[in-house]
């Protein structure tokens, strides 16, 4: 879905409703034994003054790898990378170089399947950040 966005910024939208994994996220993260409870608390919950249902982010992709060996998806590296277990995520693994916060409150805007351009008003974008769509 993301290799047409390779090397390019996108707006990152948090839908309404939690991804039913029964928390195995929270499992995943906790393997290594580097982060506590509180941490994953920390990296799981919305900064204040962002709510769901709305553009939050602006992320800095990198490349996305074709990986269909489902074996190696399960590796431990590629399931704490994208917080999933290999079974429950796709063929395509797209990293994230860089993950920047919007200003408060984020741009609250209804949720879509898939990517599509949107408009992020230029009040929220942090300094020095651009969105493809704004410019």
């Amino acid at each position: 879905m993301l290799q047409q966005y390779d090397y390019q910024t996108v707006a990152l939208h948090v839908g309404q409703r939690t991804y039913p994994d029964g928390g195995m996220h929270q499992e995943i993260m906790r393997r290594e034994g580097d982060l506590t409870d509180v941490d994953i608390l920390r990296l799981t919950t919305l900064p204040p003054g962002f709510s769901r249902g709305a553009v939050v982010a602006v992320l800095e992709l990198g490349a996305t790898e074709l990986v269909e060996d489902e074996a190696e998806r399960c590796a431990p590296g590629n399931e704490r990378g994208a917080v999933a277990t290999g079974q429950a995520m796709g063929r395509y693994l797209t990293k994230v170089e860089k993950a920047t916060w919007l200003k408060a409150p984020g741009a609250p805007m209804r949720g879509w399947p898939g990517v599509r351009m949107v408009e992020v008003p230029e009040a929220v974008l942090p300094d020095g950040v651009a969105i493809p769509a704004n410019n």
